[in-house]
């Protein structure tokens, strides 16, 4: 069906919204979206939604002072910038005063504070590492009196 995500796909929106609130941004936020259209674009955009922030779209196509005035006049918290566009990202994210992470395939970008998929990574490791918790039981035994 057209309106279904597969598992994967599922997976990565969900550790990429993690790593977002983690970083401290959520609901009032605004995080743009530097993204040509490839299968990043809607990971990403989800991810910023599931987080409870807004997405600020930018257009690809927009030259490094144009990028920066929607940055500015948006006032966003932090740029998601795909690695193909990065040297665009970077120079309007240095210009502006925002945070940067990349999506996309690893890349050295000059300026970013890291893959946004790194950090999921990382978190995501640190979670499998950590000790189970014990549960306790929450309900009452059958034919016990209120």
């Amino acid at each position: 069906m057209a309106g279904e995500m597969n598992a994967e796909t599922r997976y990565r929106v969900r550790i990429q919204a993690a790593a977002l609130k983690r970083l401290g941004l959520g609901c009032g936020d605004r995080i743009a979206l530097l993204c040509p259209d490839t299968a990043e674009f809607p990971c990403a955009h989800h991810a910023v939604l599931a987080a409870g922030a807004a997405v600020v779209p930018v257009s690809p196509l927009l030259t490094v002072g144009e990028t920066m005035r929607v940055l500015v006049d948006s006032r966003v918290d932090l740029l998601l910038c795909h690695s193909d566009v990065v040297t665009v990202g970077a120079e309007a994210a240095r210009m502006a005063g925002v945070r940067m992470f990349t999506i996309g395939p690893p890349t050295r970008a000059p300026g970013a504070d890291g893959r946004l998929e790194d950090l999921a990574e990382a978190m995501m490791v640190r979670r499998r590492r950590a000790p189970a918790r014990q549960r306790t039981k929450r309900h009452r035994p059958i034919g016990t009196p209120w």
